[in-house]
């Protein structure tokens, strides 16, 4: 649309929505509005526009932290502020108050209806409005309702809390909903907290800033029209340190033309940016868990694209980075070169032996139960993996693992994976319903797991761990080792990679492994 005094056309799709934007002004009082597409210029194939972007995308951090308030514009707007409002009703009345759940159910289960407009509206799944989302002091809509984002968090959470433990069940004469699965593993399709971004949340607000890759892989479900957003609708989130200059590359008419400038610029910038951060010494984009050898950029062997995965089940990255690796550094001197990383490391042991790939779910975790339990009568050291397992059961998810249930439950895995024989071992586990809670278990679950067998030098028997290894590699024989590829004390260490050698003291990391610094 055109608006007097602006020079371009203003890509507004509905002319109703800048309406009740002006209202809103109007009836708040509100004298002066920030709107990127009516402050900045943008003409398209215009050198001077990108000079300006080039110019301001760094600044709306501050624009969105020195706010009085960021008005909330969701895609739905008008029902949004509809059902977001039922849907808050409903919690304050119902939870935390002492009233019964089974009792109000009809109300509860009814609003959850409204929850989902509100979950799945585009405003949660759109990358540019990620800083909107976590930087702002206060958000409003557009009818001047104070949105309470940490509050769509505790909704969420108390859905999924009652639906888990049973206190909610559909009533009779309830509707059906198609993103309610009670009786599977997942509750409730589609209200992650990763869709809305909210893992994060905390961090920023103790540190100020977010990890780059951190944020990169909690954000690659994020829709964006172009590659190069990938990298900039981020820059505000980020540590100075860590920026490199941004640069807008100019529209192309052609679609394909625009593709192929925008994936240019967004490998130029992350090269830039991941050498930047390495030769700093900070090594964890290493430590992330393993990677798709087809989301690599072309001539490195380490550094992930930022792109959309293709299958969205499996991600770029086989699972969350684990935040204790991020301050994990090499104060050796790192060289980047075409060729990969010129980077001194620490050799732990040699990969005598792997299973297959295993994905996720309970059924899966059968097969690593039976490698454990196989390789333990076979003599091998399970202590490493046993201890990680007992980890992920005292750090599992609070629903599934209620804290009175974590020494009994870690009693139980030890004595069914050292069981007399492989019948006894998965009563146990049925007994203790310890499928179930290792499926909820941190650093146990995800995709891409496979159970290895380690040399260690001055050690008689292998040890047993469990590992991230994409579906698509494997260790190979006789030539694959486990690294410490940081300069840390080695009784602080959290994580290992598992590289294959390639030539004399040249390696490809193929995943990674939780560390055992005790060995």
């Amino acid at each position: 649309m055109h608006i007097p005094t602006i020079e371009w056309g203003v890509p507004i799709s509905d002319k109703a929505k800048w309406d009740a934007i002006l209202g809103h002004c109007q009836r708040e009082g509100v004298q002066w509005l920030w709107m990127d597409i009516i402050c900045m210029n943008q003409t398209k194939d215009s050198p001077e526009a990108n000079r300006e972007k080039a110019m301001e995308v760094p600044k709306m951090s501050s624009h969105f932290r020195e706010a009085t308030a960021c008005l909330v514009i969701p895609d739905g707007y008008e029902v949004f502020s509809v059902a977001y409002k039922q849907v808050m009703g409903v919690y304050f009345a119902f939870a935390n108050t002492g009233a019964s759940i089974l009792d109000n159910a009809v109300a509860i289960w009814n609003s959850m209806e409204m929850m989902n407009v509100v979950i799945t509206d585009a405003w949660f799944s759109r990358l540019w409005t990620y800083q909107e989302f976590l930087l702002p002091k206060r958000h409003v809509l557009l009818d001047n309702q104070e949105l309470d984002v940490d509050g769509i968090r505790r909704v969420v959470d108390w859905y999924h809390q009652i639906l888990r433990n049973g206190s909610l069940k559909r009533p009779e004469g309830g509707k059906e909903y198609p993103f309610v699965k009670p009786d599977s593993e997942l509750v409730i399709v589609g209200w992650s907290p990763e869709h809305m971004g909210y893992d994060l949340k905390e961090e920023l607000k103790q540190r100020g800033c977010l990890d780059l890759v951190r944020v990169v892989d909690q954000t690659r479900r994020k829709k964006t029209a172009k590659d190069e957003d990938r990298l900039f609708a981020l820059y505000g989130l980020i540590s100075d340190d860590e920026k490199v200059p941004v640069e807008i590359s100019p529209d192309s008419q052609d679609a394909s033309g625009a593709h192929a400038a925008g994936e240019a610029t967004l490998r130029l910038k992350w090269k830039q940016t991941m050498s930047k951060i390495l030769t700093m010494g900070r090594v964890w984009p290493l430590l992330y868990n393993a990677i798709d050898p087809d989301d690599m950029v072309v001539g490195t062997n380490w550094m992930p694209k930022i792109t959309t995965p293709r299958d969205h089940s499996r991600g770029i990255w086989s699972g969350p980075l684990a935040f204790d690796t991020i301050h994990a550094t090499n104060q050796h001197a790192i060289q980047v070169s075409d060729s990969g990383l010129h980077i001194a490391v620490r050799k732990v042991g040699h990969v005598i032996g792997a299973s297959v790939s295993i994905g996720d779910g309970g059924g899966e975790l059968n097969k690593i139960i039976v490698c454990i339990w196989i390789l333990m009568a076979k003599g091998y050291d399970i202590e490493p993996i046993v201890e990680q397992f007992k980890y992920g059961l005292a750090h599992a998810d609070r629903d599934a693992v209620l804290p009175h249930e974590v020494e009994g439950s870690q009693i139980a895995l030890e004595a069914a994976l050292r069981a007399e024989s492989l019948g006894e071992c998965f009563k146990i586990f049925e007994k203790a319903d310890l499928r179930k809670k290792l499926v909820y278990g941190d650093g146990v679950s995800g995709w891409n797991r496979q159970v290895l067998c380690l040399e260690v030098e001055g050690r008689s028997e292998p040890l047993v761990f469990l590992a991230w290894i994409h579906g698509s590699t494997q260790p190979v024989k006789g030539r694959c080792w486990v690294l410490d590829i940081t300069s840390e004390p080695v009784e602080s260490v959290k994580k290992w990679v598992i590289a294959n050698r390639t030539a004399q003291n040249t390696f490809t990391k193929i995943g990674t492994m939780y560390a055992r610094p005790c060995i």
